[in-house]
């Protein structure tokens, strides 16, 4: 017992030394490849960054050779000034630099891009510039400006201006580092400082225009191959750094990789190693208990030749008929049951594939179960539903299931076979009778939905019938005036101007007598048998044309509010029509005797909806109507004015176009009626 002690203890110790070795070796791998990508990355970055500031190079020298420029510096007038300004404007457009400018011999601008707007730059001195002086002692100029109260970094290219060897000014080209740099593209952090170590630019967790050492804590390491390398931690991680300074345009560019590849891979090799090293012990466990089972398979196999003949005794006596089959799909068993079923002896079925006891139609899965028999991956075929042949050539339906017999010494597979010849007769039975009652219940449905039609209509015809009281009020006042406007004609023939406005009211008698007719047919009137695409813009707009007259007699404030794409909805435009010039002109009508008179139109789509709302600056609705505001004959006006049935046509117009319709007050004032309708792409 000691000595297996020692030997776990001992093959421990060295599974950790083998560990720790291979963990130290993967680090410092992980480390110089990094320290090598990060040098090429590097030099990309510097790559992308001098070849983005030399695409602005050529536009100071290029202002300076302009024909307009040179002139403008032999003298200074205000519109050759606008006229160089507008000239830098168009050029600062093209070339996508921050703006562009021209100083005289004295450091002042005399021509600017964007002299429209910053008027005051022209009151700035610059002869302090770095990049003027440069441009004035006959060099390119160029200089990085980093401005802490607007925190936005500035890099300036300029060229000296002459008229022959006479020195007359400066062309000067600002870029805005922030939107350059941003173009860079590194798969690490990438960090820009200036000579003074203020960090102006990063694209990690780094705070802008402070000191960079401040910010981080350093150390070296040493790898194998000599190379030291500089590492940096942060409370938001830790890199391997690559820098470089550029001392033409005195900054330094940094490039920091991630370490967490390194812990990765530091995490992946001890994983690796010590589990190599259990794997290696369990092997050599296993060897010595392979040995073992190898002394225990002839006892087994022993055993199994006494289960093979129990179970055949127990597929003998059965109820279903089971076969048994070699890997070729050939059957070498079949028990009583099955002989029953396929009306042959066992010599005809013995060695007899089991395709031929089956038809040709949909054994498609079964031969192909059957073509991998011998293959590794056996999936069980159950409940596989098929048609036999018996030995007289009749048909019958049968279950099929073939399952592998794993007790068994030599592959061999059971193949279970149920008749059910009554099942699908039942099944037959049921079908038909199904389709009997589905017939049944479409001609019931067909019957319930046109009983439902006529009961709707029927429903609006006796509602009119319910109001004949009102109708009959309502049309005998203009009848009564029209006998009494027709007797004074009478009296009046010889006076024809008065003659003429008595005929005027009776006019308009007859049309508020039409009015009530037209509301009566209207709610009467059947839904269209087929519906079509209708513009709702085009149905607002023709309703408001209508009204065109009474807004400017009136004073009405009309706000309209359509989207710009067309929405269409499925129904036909004289009844969308109906909808929107009764919902205009009940908000008309409420707003009379206000002096403030507005109303607001608005339509949307709402994903595959079409909202169009109506809101007015009215008193609003009378909280008792509300509940049964679209009811027949309900209305807030008095006698005469109206019967009470804009509203209730309009909710039946809108459900027959299969939409919705509300109505609401306004918090600040007024009514707001909503018309929700399917759209139509």
């Amino acid at each position: 017992m000691s000595r297996r002690v020692f030997i776990i203890l001992l093959y421990i110790i060295f599974t950790l030394a083998t560990t720790w070795q291979v963990v130290t070796l993967t680090r410092d791998w992980t480390l110089r490849t990094l320290h090598q990508q990060g040098s090429d990355e590097l030099l990309k970055v510097i790559t992308q960054l001098r070849g983005a500031l030399d695409q602005y190079r050529y536009l100071p020298f290029l202002i300076s050779q302009d024909t307009d420029v040179k002139e403008l510096m032999l003298g200074f007038t205000e519109s050759k000034g606008d006229e160089v300004s507008l000239y830098l404007e168009q050029t600062n457009l093209v070339a996508g630099s921050s703006s562009l400018f021209v100083l005289n011999a004295h450091g002042k601008p005399i021509a600017y891009s964007h002299w429209r707007d910053e008027r005051d730059f022209f009151l700035r001195l610059h002869q302090d510039q770095d990049y003027y002086r440069q441009a004035l002692a006959g060099h390119r100029g160029r200089q990085f400006s980093l401005n802490a109260e607007s925190q936005s970094p500035a890099y300036f290219l300029s060229s000296p201006i002459y008229d022959g060897k006479r020195f007359t000014g400066v062309a000067v080209v600002r870029i805005e580092l922030e939107k350059l740099i941003s173009q860079l593209r590194s798969f690490g952090v990438v960090l820009l400082s200036d000579e003074n170590d203020q960090l102006f630019f990063s694209t990690g967790p780094f705070q802008r225009f402070s000191q960079l050492g401040t910010q981080i804590k350093s150390r070296q390491e040493n790898l194998t191959d000599g190379i030291t390398t500089e590492l940096w931690e942060q409370s938001e991680g830790n890199w391997l750094v690559r820098g470089v300074s550029l001392d033409d345009l005195q900054w330094r560019v940094t490039l920091l990789q991630d370490l967490d590849v390194v812990q990765r891979n530091v995490r992946n090799a001890s994983l690796f190693s010590f589990g190599g090293c259990i794997a290696l012990g369990l092997m050599v466990l296993l060897f010595r208990e392979r040995q073992l089972k190898i002394r225990s398979q002839n006892e087994t196999r022993e055993a199994l030749a006494a289960s093979e003949a129990q179970q055949k005794a127990i597929i003998n006596n059965a109820q279903v008929g089971l076969l048994l089959i070699d890997s070729k799909g050939c059957i070498t068993f079949a028990n009583e049951m099955a002989l029953q079923q396929f009306a042959a002896s066992a010599p005809l079925l013995m060695h007899k594939p089991l395709l031929d006891l089956l038809s040709s139609e949909g054994v498609s899965p079964i031969q192909r179960l059957l073509s991998r028999l011998d293959h590794k991956g056996f999936s069980p075929l159950i409940g596989f539903e098929a048609v036999a042949v018996r030995g007289d050539g009749t048909e019958f339906p049968i279950m099929l299931s073939i399952r592998q017999m794993l007790a068994l010494v030599e592959r061999q597979y059971l193949v279970t076979i149920i008749d059910i010849s009554r099942r699908k007769g039942l099944e037959l039975q049921l079908k038909r009778a199904n389709e009997s009652l589905e017939h049944k219940v479409e001609e019931r449905t067909q019957a319930l939905q046109e009983a439902q039609d006529e009961l709707v209509q029927a429903g609006k015809m006796a509602a009119i019938g319910r109001m004949s009281t009102a109708v009959v009020h309502e049309l005998n006042q203009p009848l009564t005036a029209i006998r009494n406007y027709v007797a004074i004609c009478r009296q009046m023939l010889q006076q024809p101007e008065m003659l003429s406005e008595s005929l005027t009211e009776v006019d308009e008698l007859t049309q508020r007598m039409a009015q009530i007719t037209s509301q009566l047919k209207t709610f009467a009137y059947r839904k269209p048998e087929q519906m079509e695409k209708v513009s709702v813009q085009m149905a607002v707009n023709n309703a408001l044309h209508l009204f065109r007259q009474r807004f400017i007699d009136d004073g009405f404030q009309v706000d309209l509010d359509l989207p710009e794409p067309t929405v269409y909805v499925l129904g036909d435009s004289a009844r969308l029509e109906q909808v929107l010039l009764n919902l205009i002109k009940n908000a008309l009508d409420a707003m009379q005797g206000f002096d403030h008179k507005q109303i607001a139109i608005q339509v949307d789509a709402v994903d595959d909806k079409v909202r169009v709302t109506v809101v007015d600056s009215g008193p609003g609705i009378d909280m008792d109507l509300l509940p049964d505001l679209f009811e027949p004959f309900v209305t807030s006006k008095s006698i005469g004015d109206g019967l009470g049935l804009g509203l209730s046509i309009v909710r039946s117009i809108v459900r027959d176009l299969n939409g919705e319709i509300s109505a609401e007050n306004q918090t600040g004032g007024g009514a707001c009626f909503r018309v929700i309708l399917p759209q139509s792409k």
